[in-house]
């Protein structure tokens, strides 16, 4: 149930992300950034799908490495291009520079999930594993 509210929350925010990187799209290529951060935003609603499904076709720590990179490479993308964009010093750039801090927000939650899951997971892994009280 609640990978079904994240998938949603996620999709919000990657259209709200989206939206906004397209509608500063003339000067982030004005200061040379390139349109990546557009396509990684994108991909945020796959995270949740790949830890729903990833686990029948891949062992479970390479699925959280594959949801955990959905997240955290447009972070570094995101980061880059803030840079860059803060750099330039003039006001033309404060719309671009919130458009890129939106797309940032829908990695933040992804990464938050996926560390949620992944302690989940071990944490259900070692109750299962140990008998208690013997």
């Amino acid at each position: 149930m609640i990978d079904i509210l994240l998938i949603l929350v996620l999709s919000v925010l990657t259209i709200r992300g989206f939206a906004a990187l397209r509608r500063e799209s003339v000067v982030r290529r004005e200061f040379g950034q390139s349109s990546l951060l557009d396509v990684l935003v994108l991909l945020y609603p796959l995270g949740p799908l790949v830890l729903l499904l990833g686990p029948r076709f891949i062992p479970a720590a390479l699925v959280f490495l594959c949801a955990a990179l959905l997240y955290v490479v447009p972070i570094f993308v995101a980061s880059k291009q803030r840079n860059a964009l803060e750099c330039a010093g003039t006001d033309r750039v404060s719309s671009a520079l919130e458009a890129t801090s939106s797309a940032t927000l829908g990695a933040i939650v992804g990464i938050i999930y996926v560390a949620l899951a992944a302690m989940f997971v071990l944490l259900v892994h070692s109750l299962s594993s140990q008998q208690l009280g013997a």
